[in-house]
């Protein structure tokens, strides 16, 4: 599954107010996280992505930024997403710019067992074992 949006930050957005949207998912794993910095932005355009509101996905430390210049951040993961609400928390600020800038946030998933079809075999084993009174 892949999902992507195109999010735009307003000119001189601060730190302090930043442009916060909700991305929408689905459950599963995220396996990849991209976020591209169109060339102008001169490292000057900061974003996070927040599972919640204070666990960092990219970059991983939530005080910090990831920032670019003609240039996709990526970050492979293996995060699961399986409690609601299926989402994650973009926050972006552009301090010290002059024009707005559109970063693009793209962000990959699987099911889970496409990845560890092993969870699949679990779930038999245990549906064998209790039609054979097996604990």
């Amino acid at each position: 599954m892949s999902f992507a949006w195109d999010i735009t930050i307003t000119a001189d957005t601060s730190e302090a107010t930043p442009k916060e949207q909700t991305l929408k998912l689905t459950y599963g794993i995220i396996t990849k996280i991209g976020v591209y910095f169109p060339a102008g932005c001169h490292c000057l355009v900061k974003v996070r992505l927040l599972r919640g509101k204070l666990f960092g996905l990219l970059p991983t430390n939530p005080d910090e930024w990831v920032t670019g210049n003609d240039e996709t951040v990526e970050y492979i993961t293996r995060r699961r997403i399986d409690d609601q609400p299926y989402e994650v928390n973009f926050v972006g600020c552009s301090p010290d710019t002059q024009y707005n800038h559109t970063v693009t946030v793209r962000i990959e998933m699987q099911k889970e067992e496409d990845i560890s079809p092993w969870i699949v075999l679990k779930e038999f084993v245990s549906i064998i074992k209790k039609l054979i009174g097996v604990d």
